[in-house]
């Protein structure tokens, strides 16, 4: 009997880490604002803006941005507008998007 308990409690967990998991979103656009009172950024995607939140434990990360061409881990201040970012979001409960990461590139491209 405790082992069936176990099983079915094992088996619902990994099933909501799953559900929980798949709920991310991945955005990618273009910064057009930046509200630094309010930690928010809008991104031109698909036609569209979309407003996203960010948070203190929001990773922003900079690829290809170090020395000799290391990852670099950065603050809301490095944020600009017209840069081109990846965001992995939440979708809240009344509709808004909660930043888990932001990423860009710095290395210019050839074309």
């Amino acid at each position: 009997m405790f082992k069936k308990i176990l099983i079915r409690a094992f088996i619902l967990s990994f099933s909501l880490s799953q559900l929980l998991a798949d709920s991310d979103i991945e955005i990618y656009g273009q910064i057009t604002k930046i509200d630094n009172a309010q930690k928010i950024i809008s991104l031109s995607s698909a036609n569209r803006e979309i407003i996203v939140q960010v948070l203190p434990h929001t990773k922003l990360k900079g690829d290809d941005c170090g020395i000799f061409g290391k990852d670099t881990r950065e603050e809301f201040s490095a944020l600009k507008t017209g840069m081109f970012v990846e965001v992995e979001a939440l979708p809240q409960a009344n509709g808004s998007l909660v930043a888990k990461s932001i990423e860009w590139e710095c290395r210019q491209k050839s074309y």
